[in-house]
């Protein structure tokens, strides 16, 4: 039995448009002289979600971005690295071109 896996883009699309809306507004209300470990984890954990939704619909070069990105944000919740506002900054950038560059162009079929 063969699955169309394209039948769950929409639910892929949606979820991950609800992800980068919760972790915007979380990066704009962190406390970088004092980040809200659960805080940082729920952002952790959104994108963790769209990069392996992203693999799983082997879009590739989302996958990668939403990886480095959780990569950035595994160091700054295990306090390896400081969360600075230029951190914050480059985060919330990035997340820009996931959602115009990636998931809109995944979504209207101009990957």
């Amino acid at each position: 039995m063969s699955i169309d896996i394209e039948q769950f883009h929409g639910v892929f699309f949606d979820e991950s448009d609800e992800h980068l809306d919760d972790m915007e507004q979380l990066l704009i209300s962190l406390d970088v002289d004092s980040p809200d470990p659960e805080e940082l984890n729920s952002i952790f954990r959104a994108a963790h979600s769209i990069k392996g939704g992203s693999g799983i619909f082997g879009f590739n070069a989302l996958m990668n971005l939403t990886h480095v990105m959780e990569n950035l944000l595994d160091k700054a919740r295990n306090q390896e690295i400081s969360v600075t506002t230029n951190i914050v900054n480059l985060l919330l950038e990035t997340l820009d071109a996931v959602s115009y560059t990636h998931l809109r162009a995944h979504e209207t079929g101009r990957n």
